[in-house]
């Protein structure tokens, strides 16, 4: 702003009308606070504005970097491997760190030994906690004979848990002239020695060991025919037959088994049939039962004329 100086008079000098006016005219008008805070406020208000613009676009820019570098290590069949880069230089952190395996715990398992586990699983003394990969080592730990369902867990920092539900021996199978131990769902428990497991029932047959459980608790209704009852036969992977004590059969129904077990327990505990020494008790019939003895231990014809 320019500034406005006084010209000096002399004592008996007049006053030039002019000068007055133009010294009124160049009087300089000071700018109101208020108005320097506005502006001062709108300049700040587009500062911000042109600094969050310029990031916005660095942040595009650096994302679709990223998403070419990415496309091209894809294309070139690159990004599996710098995946397990990454993951391999996290793991190498972490062991320094001590985030190191120190033990292994095993919870529900009897029939196989913690340090089975440990060996199933790759789990050794100062391995990297995040070089075990859970659901693989799960998948391990299933496969083996006694296990049914298995969990494994980081327990971070330094143990591994492991949860086990193991099968439990429910009957011996019967068939090719081998015994094996089953579980309830019918899978061979290949680990279970059947000798150890004599008092087990019995089923015999092709397809028996996937039906065993319908038919065994059926007959645990029945205490007094499962007492005499020796085998449960599958015939033609439909229908079952009891082996009982005396090497008789009591053949049952394709349908509704159940009805037939209760009907034959009745008329045992009234009649006691099951006694008869018969080959065969044929309950397969709606509402009868036909008894078919021993065709050897029949008594003999008499000839004609004798």
């Amino acid at each position: 702003m320019s500034q406005v100086g006084r010209a000096s008079r002399g004592r008996g000098a007049k006053k030039d009308p002019r000068a007055r006016s133009k010294y009124r005219d160049s009087v300089s008008v000071p700018v109101p606070r208020k108005k320097v805070s506005n502006w001062a406020s709108a300049q700040l208000r587009g500062a911000r504005y042109r600094a969050g613009h310029a990031l916005r676009l660095g942040a595009i820019a650096v994302l679709a970097i990223g998403g070419l570098v990415i496309g091209g290590l894809a294309a070139f069949g690159q990004l599996d491997g710098v995946g397990d880069m990454a993951e391999s230089a996290l793991s190498e952190r972490l062991a320094n760190a001590g985030f190191t395996v120190r033990a292994v715990e095993v919870s529900g398992g009897g029939q196989v030994s913690p340090q089975r586990i440990a060996d199933i699983i790759g789990a050794r003394p100062g391995m990297g906690l995040l070089d075990l990969d859970p659901a693989e080592a799960r998948e391990r730990v299933e496969a083996l004979p006694w296990v049914s369902e298995a969990s494994v867990v980081r327990l971070w920092p330094d143990r591994i848990a492991v949860l086990l539900t193991e099968r439990e021996p429910y009957a011996l199978w019967q068939t090719g002239g081998y015994h094996r131990v089953i579980d309830r769902e019918g899978v061979v428990i290949a680990g279970a020695n059947p000798v150890d497991y004599a008092d087990l029932p019995r089923v015999v047959g092709a397809g028996a060991n996937e039906d065993a459980t319908e038919i065994l608790e059926l007959l645990e209704r029945q205490p007094n025919l499962r007492r005499i009852t020796t085998h449960v036969v599958r015939v033609g992977e439909r229908r079952w037959n009891l082996r009982l004590a005396t090497g008789g059969d009591v053949m049952l129904p394709e349908g509704d088994p159940a009805a037939a077990l209760a009907t034959i327990a009745t008329l045992h505990a009234n009649h006691g049939v099951l006694d008869l020494d018969a080959q065969s008790f044929d309950i397969r019939g709606e509402g009868e039962l036909a008894i078919r003895a021993w065709p050897e231990r029949a008594d003999p014809v008499p000839e004609r004329g004798a």
